[in-house]
């Protein structure tokens, strides 16, 4: 039987993640070596599968998660007596709850190795179903027990974050020597464990704007940032890592090749370079739990439900990571 398997979360049913669903099962052969276990509304996803042509594949339904499969594809549903009709119909909170729903379910403690894909959620609407959380990394540091570092990674670029869902105004105050010596080691195991880079290099950015240019528009730099990036240096001579580096020009020099990641102080001053490069090929990683999980770089897209002509392509990045890392963390028996 195979051990390992990967568990693909279907999120807000007011989106594309069906399709994200139905395009990853039409496109990889992976269910003929490795159990897929969705975890949604069996009715959406044969509603949609009507909505959008496609031909759904046999499926077992499950009901229990934490159990050796054999490869194939499984539905696991958690709240089957809510959601049963078409998702421009469903409330808010009726959405709400499902998405928590799915995510509550994911398995805390496996037997086996397993790898998360997570269909995007509409934030607000979950919080109507009571998700506590600002995003869904922040749910699996919670879910797992662990600290995460949140990894936004394309073909040419990777960006980790050193402060996720956080108002720009909180930031400065956030900024410490410990969060950043935490998140570069977190980036730096990731870059290697997930990605195969035995010798990362890393480029850490400046808070402000010119990084602070000596001190003249702030001191986070000199007071903060530099002290961490040396302390970190000494402790981890197998990586390299520069900076700070001013956050206008270091995007283009990873870009060009010249760093393995970037680690950004707050949510888009990485997350801008990166989608302008990587729009829709990107994908993002929660780096440091005990499992992995990944999800496409976009939201749940609802303007786009039911229409087929979303891009897939970080949904199947998104898959091909999860593919890959179970190959090398897997196991089969």
């Amino acid at each position: 039987m195979a051990r390992s398997q990967i568990i693909f979360t279907l999120g807000d049913p007011l989106s594309v993640n069906c399709e994200g669903l139905f395009t990853i099962l039409e496109t990889s052969k992976i269910t003929q070596y490795c159990p897929v276990v969705v975890i949604g509304s069996r009715w959406q996803i044969e509603h949609q599968s009507k909505v959008l042509s496609k031909n759904l594949p046999l499926y077992q339904t499950l009901t229990e998660l934490d159990q050796p499969l054999n490869p194939g594809f499984y539905s696991f549903d958690p709240s089957p007596i809510i959601g049963r009709e078409p998702p421009e119909n469903l409330s808010e909170e009726i959405r709400g709850q499902m998405m928590v729903s799915y995510l509550n379910a994911i398995p805390k403690n496996m037997q086996m190795p397993f790898a998360v894909l997570t269909g995007p959620i509409d934030k607000h609407v979950a919080s109507l179903g009571e998700f506590k959380f600002p995003g869904q990394t922040e749910f699996f540091e919670h879910h797992w027990q662990g600290e995460a570092l949140m990894l936004l990674a394309g073909p040419k670029l990777r960006v980790g974050l050193a402060t996720n869902h956080l108002p720009l105004k909180d930031v400065p105050k956030a900024m410490t020597q410990p969060l950043i010596l935490r998140k570069l080691a977190i980036f730096a195991e990731g870059l290697r464990n997930i990605y195969g880079i035995t010798h990362p290099k890393i480029a850490v950015c400046g808070l402000n704007p010119h990084c602070g240019d000596r001190g003249l528009f702030g001191s986070e730099e000199i007071e903060i940032i530099r002290p961490a990036i040396e302390a970190f240096q000494n402790n981890f001579a197998w990586t390299t890592v520069s900076g700070p580096l001013p956050a206008d020009t270091v995007f283009h020099s990873a870009a060009q090749g010249l760093f393995d990641g970037v680690l950004a102080m707050y949510h888009d001053q990485g997350l801008g370079p990166l989608k302008t490069i990587h729009f829709d090929t990107a994908v993002n990683v929660s780096v440091g739990l005990r499992n992995l999980r990944v999800s496409p770089d976009h939201g749940p897209a609802a303007s786009l439900y039911g229409k087929g002509t979303a891009s897939m392509k970080s949904f199947t990045a998104a898959f091909d990571l999860c593919e890959k890392w179970l190959e090398q963390h897997g196991a089969n028996s």
